[in-house]
């Protein structure tokens, strides 16, 4: 699929900016452009332009967009910039985009798993207009030849502050239900977050651990009673987080169908292991285990999988084909 122009039919095209060039970052990419609003790729590289094979269903399509080096100042204005870098990378790839950002006043929106990644963005951009995009979207490199699009989830998007207007956070909704995603416009992201952020615990942490694709866990009773420990330990931190009861069987009934609509994809903390690279632990199991601490609450079964999944930086794992 060819990239889109930034004019058709007289009229400029709406233009997002995507910092990170993931899984996310490239399912997204390719959904945006379908539906007619233009991108461009920030990255390290200084090329003008990338490249994707997409693999949805059984079918196949290039997607292209034009790219720039992220740290040149010459960025074009941008309607949003979708951040989908991993959690821990987020603060360093966003530094040299910090003074144009700011002088633009180009709204930001977080793709991250976990918890916290907000707050870090907030110290570097006071006043800027800051919305989370949260999103149970499957995909994977086959092979690190194309990208698999496995699964379709709910999308959830909103703020954790007044730093976006309602009429700003309307139009971005619009142009991501433009995409055909299920997109939902919500003002208690936070319960969302939190939600998912027990179901990363859940599927994140064993497929990790286990090397296996999501689906895989919902036949193992194995999986099912760890599943129901993070949930009796995760569901008393985030009730007081919240200030608001919460149901641990809606929980689990979420944790079985984020499983299910994704049973073909390795979670994002197994293709970290699988490639050898960081995982976003801290942000996820590490994020839930402190906050649990600040109120004195005891979680042995979230403290024993964050140190297990604390894989060493030198471990040598053959990757496992896809």
């Amino acid at each position: 699929m060819a990239s889109t122009s930034q004019t058709e039919n007289g009229r400029n095209l709406p233009k997002w900016g995507i910092l990170g060039a993931g899984a996310m970052g490239w399912l997204w990419t390719y959904y945006l452009q379908r539906a007619k609003i233009d991108t461009l790729l920030l990255q390290r590289q200084n090329t003008s332009s990338r490249e994707c094979i997409i693999q949805k269903d059984k079918i196949f399509e290039n997607c292209r967009t034009s790219a720039m080096k992220s740290d040149n100042p010459s960025l074009p204005t941008l309607e949003a910039l979708l951040v989908a870098t991993k959690a821990y990378s987020v603060r360093s790839a966003l530094l040299p985009l910090q003074e144009t950002l700011i002088k633009k006043q180009i709204p930001i929106v977080l793709l991250q798993n976990g918890l916290g990644v907000f707050e870090e963005v907030r110290e570097l951009f006071p006043e800027q207009p800051i919305l989370i995009l949260s999103t149970s979207n499957g995909a994977y490199w086959h092979e690190s030849a194309f990208l698999k699009i496995t699964g379709i989830g709910s999308s959830y998007l909103g703020t954790l502050d007044n730093s976006a207007p309602k009429s700003l956070k309307n139009i971005l909704f619009k142009r991501l239900e433009a995409t055909g995603l299920p997109v939902v416009l919500t003002d208690n992201i936070l319960k969302q977050l939190w939600g998912k952020l027990l179901v990363n615990c859940s599927i994140n942490s064993l497929s990790a651990l286990w090397l296996c694709r999501n689906g895989d866990l919902l036949d193992n009773p194995n999986s099912k009673q760890i599943w129901k420990r993070i949930v009796h330990e995760g569901v008393e931190v985030m009730r007081l987080e919240l200030q608001q009861e919460v149901e641990p069987l809606e929980i689990l009934s979420l944790i079985d169908q984020v499983a299910y609509k994704t049973s073909a994809n390795y979670s994002s903390m197994c293709e970290d292991r699988r490639r050898n690279r960081p995982n976003e632990v801290d942000y996820i199991l590490g994020y839930l285990v402190r906050k649990a601490h600040h109120h004195d609450l005891s979680v042995p079964t979230l403290e024993t999988l964050a140190e297990l999944l604390k894989f060493p930086a030198n471990s040598s794992l053959e990757q496992t084909p896809n």
